[in-house]
C-alpha cells in the first residue's frame, strides 16, 4: 500500500498558488482594460456623428424657435380676428401645439429604443467572451 506523501516544502506550493492567483488577477485586469478601450473606441465613433447631429439639430432649433413665434402670433392673430377673443384663440394654439410635442417626443421614444444609444460591437464581445468561458469550464 502506498502511503500519500506531503511535499517537502509546504511553502513552495503556496507560492505556486500565489502566483497563479497574481496572474490570474493581472489576466483580469488586462481583459477589463481591453473591454473599457474598445467601449472607449465606440463611444468616440458615434459622438462624431452624435456632435454633427447636435450641431445641425441646435442650428435647426433656433430658426424653428423663430419660424415658431412669428407664425404662433400669426395663428392667434387669425383665429382672434375670427372669435373676437384672444383667449378662445390662445387655448386652441395651445392644446394644438401639445399635441404635436405629444407625437414629437412619442417617435423620439421609439427612436431611442431602436437602439441609438446601444454598443452592439461591445455586447457582442462580452457575450462571446462568456460563451468561451463557459466552453473553457465545460471541458
Amino acid at each position: 500500500m502506498t502511503e500519500a506523501r506531503m511535499p517537502d516544502n509546504p511553502a513552495s506550493t503556496s507560492t505556486s498558488t500565489i502566483d497563479m492567483l497574481r496572474e490570474l488577477m493581472q489576466e483580469i485586469a488586462g481583459y477589463v482594460r481591453d473591454l473599457m478601450r474598445m467601449f472607449l473606441i465606440e463611444v468616440g465613433e458615434k459622438s462624431r456623428s452624435m456632435r454633427y447631429l447636435a450641431a445641425m439639430g441646435g442650428a435647426a432649433a433656433l430658426l424653428g424657435l423663430f419660424s415658431f413665434a412669428f407664425l404662433s402670433g400669426a395663428l392667434i392673430g387669425a383665429i382672434a380676428y375670427g372669435l373676437d377673443s384672444w383667449r378662445w384663440a390662445l387655448l386652441i394654439v395651445g392644446v394644438g401645439y401639445g399635441v404635436i410635442a405629444l407625437l414629437l417626443l412619442v417617435t423620439l421614444a421609439h427612436a431611442l429604443q431602436g437602439g441609438l444609444l446601444s454598443f452592439e460591437h461591445t455586447k457582442r464581445h462580452l457575450r462571446a467572451d462568456a460563451e468561451w468561458v463557459k466552453h473553457k469550464l465545460a471541458s
